[in-house]
């Protein structure tokens, strides 16, 4: 009974982990944390000593990774974001763990609830499709990790219904949730996904071609070449409906994400760092407006992440896990049941495309591939098991207190601060985010929203209210310090200061210095130094004024906004001796600028192509011939 129970969390965890955002949502999280942690607490105690173990050379290389990446979480310079990516990690662990309790009873209970989920989301997919959207993702926010989720389960379902002893009518429902998952890819339109199930295809084909009859083998591999090109076809109508002229983008990113890798080759730039070190990283487009419109968060590859984040020696150990167990399969290859072989493919099929995809961040893809990792990599045991209680006490402690307790309180802050209104808090909403703080106060968003609330409108506050915006937007910048967003909040807090009860030199040079960092960490942004000109403009640096405006347009030298602000600073700074340089900034900002009906493409776009009519209209009248002049 206990087995049963043990495979139902795991089948439970897989299935909560698909639903809100693939996983990734804050209420998907803490129900499949949770589980896990009750789930380990009690097997771990109670019933310590299961039949099976997980290969001990896999094992040993992915502990050695997670060593890298604790390491590297050490010394990050976000260590919250550090801890989610340790939390992610040790969630993988333990469903493995228990995945590998009874391989078995899971076996026959898992494909079911696979089969159920597939042809849940494969439906949803299709039917989001036919209602207009161009690139459905079902629960997933993102067609690609749909797809590749979809692949898995097609791949593994697939293998499933080579048993022989399984029922004609499962393996008949078995092959309508693999048609229904086909479909869901197609519709997505995923070229990763086609990747992921060519390779799983040719794996799974690899792993039954010595028990199957040379009829048999003709048809498999017919039928493999027929649904991968059927499948494939999806990619060529999304090309066909949708003009991206960036749908080679991703092999740029890549050579850009290898950049951080090579600058940190020992620790990498730290577990979810990489958002923070990309601005830096990007690379100017051609023959756009502006160069640097498009942006990545991601390196778009798990290969590329295990080395951009962790390092090469915790890349290496990551890699060196997948080849032991690949070698561990090869070896036991003939002991593989029809659902181990659906497995074994549905892991290199998700290998495949981790190459080319970032499916590591939604936790869909981590928990499904840790239960059919634990399904596939434990054995019988060779003797009982014997672990000391006190031993098994501390672990669940460890795995109660972090997937559990940890989970509780950031649950808790972030609903309580989720939806918050901006500006000024009225009391209910001001105890809301004292309480979000109560419970994670390493969370710097909630200390920036703190900061944002004592400014207010800029107009009405005192300097209590700005000493406390100070404190909590510097103790943001002092969680997060590698992240151009917050050290930009802080330094509108002193703009704001300079510009309305602190109008002091010192006040404007600490917002400047501000600006100049945020500008340092993210150097291909031209709407921070764009700001700070504006800024400095207000509080009487013309000088200042035009430096940043400049920045601004070596950054993006085809962006309209930064020429007003620098006309406005030259003629202040220089007088009637600026006028000719600024009636040609003028018109080159209005060639330049977002035509009239044009809707600008991004925020970014908007803020450097969409000009300020009242700008214009003021720039005008100064540079009009004055009476008498």
């Amino acid at each position: 009974m206990r087995n049963v129970v043990r495979a139902f969390v795991v089948i439970a965890v897989v299935a909560v982990s698909t639903l809100g955002e693939g996983g990734a949502s804050a209420s998907s999280l803490l129900v499949s944390h949770v589980l896990l942690a009750t789930a380990f607490a009690v097997f771990a105690v109670f019933f310590a000593n299961p039949s099976y173990a997980a290969s001990r050379g896999p094992v040993r290389a992915w502990l050695c990774f997670a060593g890298f990446a604790a390491a590297g979480a050490l010394v990050a310079p976000y260590a919250y974001a550090a801890w989610l990516v340790l939390i992610e990690l040790l969630a993988f662990g333990t469903l493995f763990w228990l995945a590998c309790g009874d391989p078995p009873v899971l076996s026959r209970m898992l494909p079911a609830a696979v089969a159920g989920l597939a042809s849940a989301h494969g439906l949803a997919a299709v039917v989001e499709k036919a209602s207009g959207s161009p690139r459905p993702a079902s629960t997933f926010l993102n067609p690609n990790h749909l797809a590749a989720w979809l692949a898995v389960a097609a791949l593994f379902l697939a293998g499933t219904t080579l048993a022989r002893e399984l029922p004609a009518r499962v393996a008949w429902l078995y092959r309508a949730a693999v048609a229904l998952a086909l479909a869901g890819i197609f519709v997505t339109g995923s070229r990763g996904a086609v990747l992921g199930l060519a390779a799983g295809a040719a794996a799974l084909v690899a792993a039954t071609w010595s028990g199957l009859a040379v009829r048999a083998r003709r048809r498999m591999v017919a039928a493999s070449v027929v649904i991968v090109l059927a499948v494939g076809a999806g990619v060529v109508v999304r090309f066909l409906e949708d003009n991206d002229p960036y749908r080679f983008h991703r092999t740029k990113i890549w050579t850009a994400s290898l950049r951080a890798a090579l600058g940190s080759p020992l620790l990498g730039v730290g577990p979810g760092q990489f958002a923070a070190a990309a601005p830096n990283l990007n690379f100017p487009l051609e023959n756009t407006p502006l160069r640097f419109e498009r942006s990545f968060h991601t390196p778009h590859s798990d290969v590329l992440r295990a080395v951009c984040e962790f390092g090469f020696p915790a890349a290496f150990a990551a890699f060196a896990a997948v080849a032991l167990a690949l070698q561990e399969l090869f070896r036991r290859r003939h002991e593989l049941t029809a659902v181990g072989r659906g497995a074994v493919a549905a892991l290199v099929g998700l290998a495949a495309q981790c190459c080319v995809d970032d499916l590591s961040v939604r936790p869909a893809i981590t928990m499904t591939s840790a239960a059919l990792a634990g399904l596939v990599l434990s054995r019988p045991r060779a003797t009982p098991a014997r672990v000391a209680t006190g031993v098994a006490v501390a672990r669940s402690v460890l795995v109660v207190l972090a997937l559990g307790a940890a989970e509780v309180a950031g649950y808790l802050a972030w609903s309580a601060a989720n939806g918050l209104p901006s500006g000024r808090l009225d009391a209910r909403h001001l105890d809301r985010l004292h309480r979000a703080l109560g419970w994670n106060p390493m969370q710097p968003g909630s200390w920036q929203r703190l900061a944002e609330h004592e400014v207010g409108d800029g107009r009405s506050w005192r300097l209590p209210e700005y000493a406390a915006a100070r404190e909590a937007g510097e103790r943001a910048v002092r969680l997060q310090p590698a992240d151009a967003y917050y050290t930009r909040a802080a330094a509108r807090v002193e703009a704001t200061a300079c510009l309305s009860i602190l109008p002091l030199v010192a006040t404007r040079e600490r917002a400047a210095k501000l600006y100049d960092e945020a500008g340092r960490l993210a150097a291909t942004d031209a709407t921070i130094p764009l700001e700070a000109s504006k800024f400095l403009l207000q509080a009487g640096d013309p000088a200042g004024a035009a430096r940043a405006a400049t920045q601004a347009l070596r950054i993006e030298p085809r962006a309209a906004t930064p020429r007003l602000w620098l006309a406005k600073a030259i003629l202040q700074q220089d007088g009637p001796a600026g006028v000719a340089e600024a009636r040609r900034l003028l018109d080159e900002a209005q060639g330049l600028a977002l035509r009239e009906g044009e809707a600008p493409s991004s925020s970014y776009d908007a803020a450097l192509r969409g000009v300020d009519r009242q700008l214009v209209d003021a720039l005008r009248r100064d540079l009009a011939p004055k009476p008498g002049g």
